[in-house]
């Protein structure tokens, strides 16, 4: 099935677009919070995970970035249980797509409908990962892919689907909070946290683990005031960057150190970060995107000096993407997607 969603904003022509111009601006079907989609490496593709009444059954969605035009590519029958599509990444080619559904992550082929199991747990019965948390992600060429499975286990896989790494979330005390492959596909980053903040007999410890995959071992461990919403890597596998659960920052910890290098101060609140809900790097390291309340911030790597072009403009709808949890950059770096919980995606020139 073909479509053009009535709420989709005409597409503009990228190559003559101004940076930070608006490419494509549209409205995803179903029940989504654009949480689940991402940006094809050529930058013509969106893929999107939607969930259907109440989270019974759930579609994949392919939208034409120059058209407009959205396709369904996979759909998923209701059944007795619910329905989470928790992440959808295209591979390196942009000719399949690994999405996690609940707690199977899948690859699947829209050009014949051929699905196939990667990795798969029931949380609490043969895991205790929590899939709204672990989601599969690639490295930045997309040549190694992580992976949660039954077991407690974490995977790599490479582009062939054979694995390079594995080892257990399993600790004394602690449960795996957040994982994260750096952009290299060097390191895997694993966050374990126990205890609360609020409890004095049982106060929060948190610790990440940095894993060198090639040589299997941990390089080193990271002790963290707070637990951290998300974690990853800078560009130069020099830092480790994190958001915290309170939805704030992002800001980098050196991997040699541990110690805070920077972060995002909250513009009215000293003792605060600023609020954010997602980030990512561009392919060449120069430029970083922050998904905040409504929009998203460009700013320069180095300086982290926010970009005017992409401030919110007075015509832009109300709104915006709310919550702005995924940002994606395409492989040339020209595109920028944005996705929050108004159930929009916006495309714009980078």
């Amino acid at each position: 099935m073909t479509s053009l969603d009535p709420t989709t904003r005409p597409p503009a022509d990228a190559a003559e677009s101004a940076r930070g111009a608006v490419v494509l601006d549209v409205e995803v079907p179903n029940q989504c919070s654009a949480d689940a989609f991402d940006l094809s490496p050529d930058g013509r593709t969106l893929v999107v995970g939607t969930m259907l009444g109440d989270a019974y059954g759930a579609e994949l969605h392919l939208i034409d970035v120059g058209t407009g035009h959205r396709r369904l590519i996979h759909a998923e029958p209701p059944g007795e249980t619910q329905t989470f599509v928790h992440a959808v990444h295209f591979d390196a080619a942009g000719e399949h797509i690994v999405y996690a559904l609940n707690g199977e992550t899948r690859l699947f082929d829209p050009a014949n409908g051929h699905t196939r199991i990667l990795a798969e747990y029931r949380e609490f019965k043969d895991a205790a990962h929590n899939p709204f948390r672990l989601r599969p992600a690639w490295d930045a060429a997309r040549r190694r892919l992580l992976l949660f499975d039954a077991g407690d286990r974490v995977r790599i896989l490479d582009q062939d689907g054979n694995d390079v790494f594995a080892t257990s979330t399993k600790r004394p005390s602690t449960g795996c909070w957040a994982g994260a492959l750096s952009p290299s596909g060097k390191l895997l980053g694993l966050c374990f946290s126990r205890g609360s903040r609020y409890k004095e007999d049982d106060p929060e410890v948190t610790e990440v683990e940095i894993w060198d995959i090639d040589r299997d071992t941990v390089l080193r461990r990271i002790p963290m005031d707070h637990k951290p919403h998300t974690i990853g890597f800078d560009p130069a596998d020099t830092l480790l960057v994190a958001t915290t659960d309170s939805a704030a920052g992002p800001g980098a910890f050196s991997l040699e150190t541990g110690e805070l290098v920077w972060h995002f101060p909250h513009p009215f609140l000293s003792d605060r970060w600023a609020t954010c809900y997602g980030w990512t790097y561009s392919p060449d390291g120069s430029t970083l995107a922050i998904g905040r309340r409504g929009d998203t911030d460009v700013v320069d790597a180095v300086t982290r000096r926010g970009d005017p072009a992409f401030a919110r403009r007075p015509g832009d709808r109300g709104g915006g993407t709310g919550r702005t949890r995924t940002v994606r950059i395409s492989a040339d770096g020209t595109l920028l997607a944005s996705g929050g919980d108004t159930g929009r995606i916006i495309v714009r020139t980078l």
